[in-house]
């Protein structure tokens, strides 16, 4: 990954993400990974990865929030078999103005989806935990091309449902 995360509440039965304490839905979103300190590669090695995003389409939250984007920073052990394993940060902004603060273990692996746990350490949601799930873009030309070459520097990816529970 690398990645991104959305921020929701309770998943619903039809696959979407409540977003946002005490209740509410987002149901797009999707971001885009960067290795900043050098690539995914054949050789296990520990990178640091950026990610930006965006969410979409999000009700029954706080007043104002229909959507947000988010930043990420991703310290992760890495190779072409086992792409990220390590902590992330994520700092997703409101359309509202508010933000939310995300941090725990985030392993993204080649099956997918990516989904854990992640403490809501500042901001809107504070001392919850949200539970984000992530679709990284796998096996593509490009990353297949790039591992047995001069590596992976980024990739994209969709978010399917982050859900806020009382930790």
């Amino acid at each position: 990954m690398a990645g991104w995360i959305a921020v929701a509440g309770a998943l619903t039965g039809a696959g979407h993400a409540s977003a946002l304490p005490p209740a509410g839905l987002c149901t797009e979103g999707e971001f885009r990974w960067t290795a900043v300190n050098g690539a995914i590669g054949m050789q296990r090695t520990l990178l640091t990865f950026a990610s930006t995003g965006v969410l979409r389409g999000c009700t029954g939250g706080p007043a104002g929030i229909t959507g947000g984007t988010f930043v990420g920073t991703h310290v992760a052990w890495s190779d072409c078999m086992h792409p990220a394993d390590g902590p992330i940060t994520v700092k997703i902004t409101w359309s509202n103005g508010q933000s939310s603060t995300l941090y725990g273990p985030w392993p993204v692996g080649l099956a997918q989806p990516a989904d854990g746990p992640l403490d809501v350490i500042d901001g809107l949601g504070r001392g919850m935990r949200a539970r984000i799930i992530a679709w990284y873009e796998m096996m593509t030309p490009e990353m297949v091309s790039g591992c047995m070459g001069s590596g992976v520097h980024t990739g994209v990816g969709r978010v399917s449902g982050t859900t806020f529970h009382t930790a």
